[in-house]
């Protein structure tokens, strides 16, 4: 990989390992389903000459929007509010096992010793993080992140499903589709919209544009540009570094907790992630 696509790889994995710091700080401010309903219409509008173009397997996308969309972001972000954005990111990476045993059940792909060891070490990592004090002392917040996880690994099967569309299409047709479910959702759920939208502040408004121009435009754009140029093989490790990034960024802006416990249960994760990103079955099919 050339110098400068290596650089932009690598700022692609920040940005999105730094969305999680910007989500909690978004979120904190404003109820977290309204926050990414809201998102939805700003990127809904952003997208529209990119959807217009693509027109075909609305349904499909509906469900994806369904499972994506709206009920992943939905569990995702109110696991959020009461878990450290560290924490999270790393719980979030049980997503990985979840679509390759996923991908096994619907595809009948092979996962190998080395997949399957590789599920076995992740999921001891988030049991580890589970374990930990503040992760114990907010079970139905941690509980939710998993959920989410898993509703991506499911959204997965759905997008391999789908089949080839443009990327930037996707995301606007799933964002307009969610927007509505979200939004009902947290009028039926949630309270104090409108303290909130009275006092929507800095942190909002950067949450917004962060979320929707650096981690949907920029993030997948430039990712899925990488794609059509290189091997999967050498691009999917770069992803690897979205954790990290994540997990630093929350000890770093947030001033989380870096203790043993969770550095431990972080790295048993990583390690477990690997092992499966990284065997050459899962690579030489993802290439193919």
């Amino acid at each position: 990989m050339k110098p400068l696509h290596l650089c932009l790889a690598v700022a692609v994995m920040l940005v999105w390992g730094c969305s999680f710091v910007v989500a909690k700080l978004a979120i904190t401010e404003m109820p977290p389903m309204l926050f990414m309903g809201i998102r939805y219409v700003m990127t809904g509008v952003l997208l529209l000459p990119f959807m217009l173009r693509e027109r075909s397997r609305l349904w499909q996308v509906f469900g994806i929007s369904v499972t994506l969309g709206f009920l992943h972001f939905a569990c995702g972000f109110t696991g959020l509010l009461g878990v450290d954005a560290a924490i999270s990111v790393m719980l979030m990476q049980a997503q990985v096992p979840f679509a390759a045993l996923l991908a096994v059940l619907f595809f009948g792909e092979k996962i190998g010793w080395q997949g399957g060891f590789g599920m076995l070490v992740a999921f001891v990592g988030v049991f580890l993080l589970a374990g930990e004090p503040q992760t114990v002392s907010a079970p139905i917040s941690a509980g939710l992140i998993v959920v989410a996880a898993f509703l991506w690994a499911v959204s997965a099967i759905q997008v391999k499903r789908l089949g080839v569309m443009d990327p930037l299409a996707l995301n606007g047709w799933v964002a307009v589709f969610a927007a509505p479910q979200m939004l009902i959702a947290s009028f039926l759920l949630e309270s104090g919209h409108g303290a909130a939208l009275e006092r929507i502040g800095p942190a909002i408004w950067f949450g917004f544009a962060y979320l929707i121009l650096a981690v949907t435009v920029f993030g997948y754009g430039v990712w899925y540009w990488l794609l059509q140029r290189y091997e999967v093989n050498r691009a999917l490790p770069l992803t690897l570094l979205t954790p990290v990034f994540g997990f630093l960024a929350g000890v770093w802006f947030l001033n989380e907790s870096a203790e043993f416990t969770r550095l431990f249960g972080a790295i048993i994760v990583l390690l477990g992630v690997s092992a499966i990103v990284l065997q050459p079955g899962r690579r030489a099919a993802a290439k193919s």
